[in-house]
């Protein structure tokens, strides 16, 4: 089957207006990313250490803050439309990263300082650090490593680098040169782990899988594992975004995102659900990934791909007939 070519192309200006509009309009809270964040948290989560199930990236994206208030969508067609520019927007950052490294560049705004023009690098730096603290400890090895690759993204990222750079005095020149140094240590920490997921998967392992309040399933719709919210201590629950090749060893350790035009959202006993079919490689040979999610972000996901995209929404369709919308739901899953 094909793919809808919507989520193949680059976003073109209109579409990214499209996702700007939406991220900054009364649908969303006031916490949510807007674009210029959202690609800052993007390019972190691409570059991490580990792989992500992309349901699991949603909830930061419409509330930063707690990932609890969810958007307002007129109707499931306009809300598969946002989540597919969302998509989009991670392929042309992916693609960026991987293929034409000298074309990235944060979309960043200008704003005067001392009656000069500068670049404007906070929110793309909080969305970078949002990044980076949902996986921490698995970035503090490169942190220590490389420190220098993080002065510039921890310094306008973090409150207390904010603090310190308003007793520094800094000239407009130097202000001008952090967004080229920006650009330079977003692609030598994207370098680095992309090397280290290579020699992983040649070695025959998988990066760690960091999933969201979320459970897994296998074929029989058993209980593979799970992370569980009650389990945070207070402390924000922070989550990861998008799949890599499930072991498809290429320089390329992440690959583009496919979303499978048969994804839907379903509804039962006034419960409604997302079913995402996401293609698992490079091409539908791979097979697709299926993944469930509520109304709260809770993410329920199949542990093996499906033969077609067609499989993976019979198997969920199968499952809530079978088992009722509440076994893919975050009710059931604090009942495990």
């Amino acid at each position: 089957m094909n793919l809808d070519p919507e989520f193949d192309d680059p976003l073109t200006d209109e579409e990214f207006g499209v996702l700007e509009r939406f991220l900054s309009s009364d649908a969303v809270c006031d916490d949510a990313m807007d674009a210029v964040m959202l690609h800052g948290f993007l390019t972190a989560v691409i570059s991490g250490p580990n792989m992500v199930m992309p349901g699991a990236v949603l909830p930061w994206i419409w509330d930063a803050r707690h990932a609890t208030r969810q958007p307002r969508f007129l109707s499931a067609g306009r809300a598969r439309k946002i989540t597919g520019l969302i998509i989009q927007y991670w392929n042309d950052i992916n693609n960026a990263l991987n293929h034409c490294p000298d074309l990235f560049g944060p979309p960043l705004h200008t704003t005067k300082w001392q009656g000069e023009e500068i670049l404007v690098l906070d929110e793309w730096c909080e969305g970078y650090c949002k990044g980076i603290d949902i996986d921490r400890e698995a970035w503090e090895l490169l942190i220590e490593r490389h420190p220098e690759w993080f002065n510039v993204i921890l310094l306008f990222g973090t409150a207390s680098g904010y603090q310190a750079l308003g007793q520094r005095d800094y000239t407009v020149e130097q202000r001008r040169s952090f967004a080229n140094l920006l650009t330079a240590a977003a692609l030598n920490i994207h370098r680095y782990w992309g090397e280290e997921r290579r020699k992983l998967m040649e070695q025959g392992e998988r990066p760690n899988m960091i999933p969201a309040v979320s459970k897994r399933k296998d074929r029989t719709g058993k209980h593979a594992g799970r992370s569980d919210l009650d389990a945070q201590d207070g402390t924000e629950s922070e989550d990861l975004f998008l799949v890599d090749s499930l072991g498809r060893t290429t320089e390329d350790a992440f690959h583009p995102l496919a979303l499978s035009p048969l994804s839907t959202r379903v509804t039962r006993e006034g419960t409604s659900v997302d079913v995402h079919v996401y293609r698992a490689g490079n091409d539908s040979r791979d097979g697709w990934l299926l993944e469930v999610i509520d109304s709260h972000g809770t993410s329920t996901v199949w542990d093996d791909p499906f033969p077609t995209d067609g499989a993976a929404l019979a198997e969920a369709l199968n499952t809530i007939s079978s088992h009722g919308i509440a076994s893919v739901t975050a009710e059931h899953v604090t009942k495990h």
